[in-house]
This record gives structure tokens, sequence and C-alpha cells, in this order.
């Protein structure tokens, strides 16, 4: 059994913005036996650096001082030391990581595409499809675990997930491979998530900016190809046919 935890990066926006070219939703995937080692060495990292809250992307900004921020104590270079130890900390890790990135205008440029909810859900087909096609080679059943987003956006995500599962002709085989429906989860509450979002972060980062440092730290745990590729497995872009891979802000 195999645990998919999902986040995005940030907000999706409701219409093209030239200064945010790419949305990003992000996935750390567990086997459930090895949960409890990798919650271990979490909270072994949070509990060294005295880290009491949520770890989440935005705190390890240098300037976020947000009231909830457990980091607001700690210097830019702090925050940036315990960025570069926690992504270590991931690449050395017993997890799978699966990001789609998309192109936001060329999503929007779909008639179905209108809102920051139904770019969401444009997202999370091809990356929860990744998550099927990774338990097709695992020869292992699995569950998706997403970030609570709002009650009216959770509904109609777990509306979106059940039409995918029910509807067959999807993936190769479906989504046979997945059992029960969405999970929902508050990410205060689940470490899995909040390394989600962190790795969301860190990809986004490396496309929407060109900064990869972080990105390229967690690379060695990207799903990849049997030629040791990534793209399409661990990294898929979306739409593939329309997706331009240099928008990234100068």
């Amino acid at each position: 059994m195999h645990l998919c935890f999902i986040d995005e990066s940030g907000t999706p926006p409701s219409k093209p913005n030239p200064n945010q070219p790419y949305f990003t939703l992000g996935a750390v995937v567990i086997d459930a036996w090895r949960w409890h080692e990798i919650a271990k060495l979490v909270r072994g990292y949070t509990s060294r650096h005295g880290i009491k809250g949520e770890l989440k992307w935005r705190y390890f900004a240098p300037h976020n001082q947000q009231p909830d921020n457990p980091l607001r104590a700690k210097t830019a270079q702090q925050r940036k030391a315990l960025s570069l130890e926690l992504a270590k900390l991931i690449a050395k890790s017993p997890l799978t990581i699966i990001a789609c990135v998309t192109d936001i205008e060329a999503a929007f440029a779909y008639a179905s595409i209108s809102s920051q909810r139904e770019l969401y859900h444009f997202a999370y087909k091809p990356l929860t499809e990744r998550f099927q096609y990774f338990l097709q080679d695992q020869k292992s059943l699995g569950v998706v675990i997403a970030d609570h987003r709002g009650k009216d956006d959770d509904r109609l995500l777990r509306a979106h997930h059940d039409t995918l599962i029910a509807k067959p002709g999807n993936t190769i085989s479906g989504y046979n491979k997945l059992i029960e429906g969405l999970f929902l989860q508050d990410s205060c509450h689940s470490i899995g998530i909040q390394l989600a979002d962190f790795v969301a972060g860190a990809i986004h980062r490396a496309y929407s900016t060109g900064d990869g440092e972080l990105a390229a730290i967690i690379k060695p745990r990207l799903r990849r190809k049997p030629d040791g590729t990534t793209l399409g497995h661990g990294i898929v872009h979306h739409p593939r046919d329309r997706f331009r891979p240099d928008l990234r802000r100068k």
C-alpha cells in the first residue's frame, strides 16, 4: 500500500498572469510501511532546530514574518540552511516525488478552464495518473491524501476525484490501483502533505525563477524512466502539447 500526499505551490490564479506563468502540484509517495520511518526523520529535524509548528514552503522565505511561522526568529541565513537540510533529508528518504507543472496561460486557453478550481482539477488529473502508473509498476494499491482547501473546494475535488476513478479509459488501465475516495487532511496534521508542499515549492521555484538549487537536491527522488530520465514520469509538463518551458520571470 502506498500513500500519495498532494499539495500545491501557493494559490492557483483565477486568470493568466505574466508574473505567474506556472502552477505546480507536487506529490510525495510513501510506502505505508515506511511512513513511520520518514515521520521520525522529520520530527527529528524539527526537534533539533526547535521548530514548533507546521513546515510550509513559504515559511523559509527570508522576509516571511507571519504570526504562525515557526521560523520567525530565524535569520535569512538560518532559514536558507534549514531549507537545504530539509531538501537533503527528503533526498535521502525512501519516497518518490511526482510533480505536475502547468503552463497557466496554455491551460486557460481551454474552454473548460476559467477559474482557480478548474485549474487545480486540470493539474490534478495528470498527477494522479502518474501515481496510478507508479502503482502499476510496484504492483501495489494506493490512496490519495490532499490538503484541505475549504468546504466547497473539498466537495468539488472529491467529486472530480470520484469521476476520474469511475470513468474507464483515463489511463492505461483506469485508476484500478486506487482504493476508496480522496482523503483530505489539514496540512498542520500531516507530515506527508508538509513534505509535498516543500517539494512543490522547490520545483515551482526552479521553473518560475530559474533558482533550481533545492529542486536539484531532491531530484534523485523523482520517479524516472528505465533510462533515468524524469520528464513525463516524475515531472509532467501540462498541457504537454502547449507547454512552454521558458516563461521564467527575469
